[in-house]
């Protein structure tokens, strides 16, 4: 008799499999993104490898291999003759269009990121930043000194926003406000937004590098660059006055608890009496919560990413930050979860 038991070893060895050959889906999807093979098949439909193979410049049975796997992880579809047709996966890949999921991934996974973790455990005996250890200066500055790298990392942000923007807003009422000021702001697609649904004004303050696409691209989203207020600096020195609210999102995580205090004590110093400090943030879980949100992200792995990239202490647990914006004089007065990953702090003067 053939026993049909199972082994109980079999999930945890299958989980193991995976987890050693995870670092070849991602592979192979970034180079797929990075040749534009989902665009191609995005514009053009079904095509054959070879066809795949000439618009792309690149070895057709080597090629193969790459797409074959991302079939079989169902990223794509093969059909006979080596014929390979998108998914709706695939379609979210896209990057000859608008901010998309394909940016994000390109900027997570692009050749300077990946270094990063191949210095990881150098990196942890030192003490040191990953990023930093393998290409000799900051992620930011590596993105403003290669124009496809910030132009990538540009959009991957506004994909970001897209993505959590209408959860944000149906949570949260920023027409309590007469102007809100988003602070790291990018290209200005969460400001535009708030200043589309609610009316109040609105103010974009960002780096001068980033902040040069703002005007184009809140035209491309149907909204009056006029009625936004865009201004430049250095987040160090000083944040300009003139919102009764500052909106930050995503933006204070990157930075450790030293840079953070002295971000959030300009913001202190921006702000009325009576203003308000709007952490936009994904929160690391605590022990005795869900690991994974409603949209799928992760935020505990999420937070290794940042904490590789980055001199800030990644993404923190909701109680990190509450102690951390206390230590710089603002009081937590409320905590809104929306239908994503994000969620929101909102914080008076003490």
């Amino acid at each position: 008799m053939v026993s049909t038991s199972t082994n109980p070893n079999t999930e945890a060895k299958k989980r193991a499999f995976d987890l050693m050959l995870t670092f070849v889906k991602s592979q192979c999807t970034y180079t797929a993104a990075r040749l534009g093979i989902f665009d191609l098949l995005d514009d053009r439909g079904e095509q054959t490898v070879e066809d795949l193979a000439q618009a792309t410049n690149t070895d057709i049975e080597r090629l193969y291999f790459i797409l074959r796997a991302l079939a079989h992880v169902e990223v794509l579809t093969e059909k006979p003759g080596r014929i390979f047709a998108p998914t709706e996966t695939s379609t979210l890949l896209v990057t000859n269009k608008d901010p998309s999921v394909g940016h994000l991934l390109m900027h997570l996974i692009e050749p300077a990121q990946w270094d990063a973790w191949k210095v990881l455990p150098e990196a942890l005996e030192k003490g040191v930043v990953p990023f930093e250890l393998a290409n000799k200066k900051g992620v930011y500055q590596y993105c403003y000194d290669n124009e496809w790298s910030k132009d990538t990392f540009i959009k991957a942000m506004s994909f970001l926003t897209n993505s959590q923007v209408d959860g944000l807003l149906d949570a949260y009422d920023f027409g309590q406000y007469e102007t809100v000021m988003d602070v790291g702001g990018g290209q200005g697609g969460l400001i535009a937004n708030i200043v589309k649904r609610y009316g109040c004004k609105g103010v974009l303050f960002d780096l001068p590098d980033v902040a040069d696409t703002a005007r184009e691209y809140m035209a491309s989203i149907g909204v009056d660059p006029g009625a936004i207020a865009i201004k430049t600096g250095d987040v160090f020195e000083k944040i300009p006055k003139g919102a009764q609210a500052i909106v930050m999102k995503h933006f204070i995580s990157a930075w450790s608890d030293e840079d953070a205090l002295k971000i959030l004590a300009n913001c202190k110093a921006a702000l009325p009496q009576d203003g308000r400090l709007i952490l936009l943030q994904s929160f690391v879980p605590d022990l005795d919560e869900p690991k994974t949100e409603a949209d799928g992200i992760m935020p505990g792995i999420f937070a290794v990413q940042i904490n590789v990239a980055t001199p800030g202490g990644g993404w923190r647990t909701k109680k990190q930050f509450q102690e951390l914006f206390a230590k710089s004089g603002f009081k937590l007065e409320k905590t809104v979860k929306t239908s994503n990953s994000l969620s929101i702090m909102e914080f008076k003067l003490n």
